[in-house]
């Protein structure tokens, strides 16, 4: 994600999809050289006809805040400005903080 306006989802609000359903459970925001990275944690539930149902954990990492929540989006949203984090280095780094801070987390996306 290039530098922009972020909203942010509403937390424990089941969003469905074809299949199943996910939500953001927590919202944090992670020192990190000098800076603060915007995170979200979520979980995946999904039902499948032949298999059962099943689920995982998983990150979003919108980037670096610029500004935090200083706008409301006509959603009712709070918006926080974002940088993405591009450099791979930085992702990696912040992929391995995070997955130690949350180990049953293991997959960590960058926006």
């Amino acid at each position: 994600m290039p530098r922009g306006e972020f909203a942010h989802p509403e937390l424990n609000a089941r969003v469905e999809f074809f299949g199943g359903s996910y939500l953001f459970i927590e919202e944090g925001r992670l020192p990190y050289q000098g800076k603060e990275v915007l995170y979200f944690l979520g979980l995946v539930d999904v039902e499948a006809s032949c298999c059962g149902r099943g689920g995982w954990a998983f990150i979003k990492v919108p980037g670096y805040i610029l500004s935090w929540k200083t706008a409301v989006n006509p959603f009712g949203q709070p918006v926080s400005e974002v940088e993405g984090i591009v450099a791979e280095d930085d992702q990696k780094e912040v992929r391995k903080i995070l997955q130690e801070k949350y180990p049953g987390f293991r997959q960590v996306e960058f926006l």
